[in-house]
């Protein structure tokens, strides 16, 4: 019975919505730094949190750039489209990213993961102990991204 148990859990994991491949980066870190969108374990650049079009508490687009140059929109509208990525957040130890997609329902939030590259919808009490055991930095206040800077 564990077995199978075992498998199910494993099967369910292998389902998940991933955005990109599994890295073990802030997981395994004794000391995270979270600078200018830097996110850094153990003085070694992790990722970059990108904020393209940041304005009152938004993101106009959302992404994560890897340092072997893989970009991951978590929240990219489309072209025209005047949708944004709200109140998105960072984890003080760089565990997850947390926002709110416009255009959604009320409760509903997004919550990706920088080590396992797995987005999911979260509802807000989730959100909420997320925030309170990991800590939360907003990313609005970052630098705007350059459109250029996409590769």
């Amino acid at each position: 019975m564990k077995l199978a148990t075992l498998l199910a859990v494993l099967l369910a994991f292998a389902c998940l919505p991933r955005l990109t491949k599994f890295r073990s980066s802030v997981s395994n870190c004794t000391k995270v730094t979270i600078e200018q969108g830097n996110v850094s374990c153990d003085g070694k650049l992790m990722a970059t949190i990108e904020c393209y079009r940041p304005r009152q508490q938004t993101c106009g687009m959302l992404a994560v750039l890897y340092p072997d140059g893989e970009r991951v929109f978590l929240y990219e509208p489309p072209q025209g489209a005047d949708e944004w990525a709200e109140r998105p957040q960072v984890a003080e130890d760089g565990s997850f990213i947390w926002f709110k997609r416009s255009e959604s329902h009320a409760g509903n939030w997004e919550s990706y993961e920088m080590d396992t590259g797995v987005l999911n919808e979260a509802d807000v009490r989730s959100v909420l102990d997320q925030e309170s055991r990991h800590g939360a930095r907003p990313l609005w206040t970052l630098p705007e991204a350059k459109k250029e800077t996409i590769q």
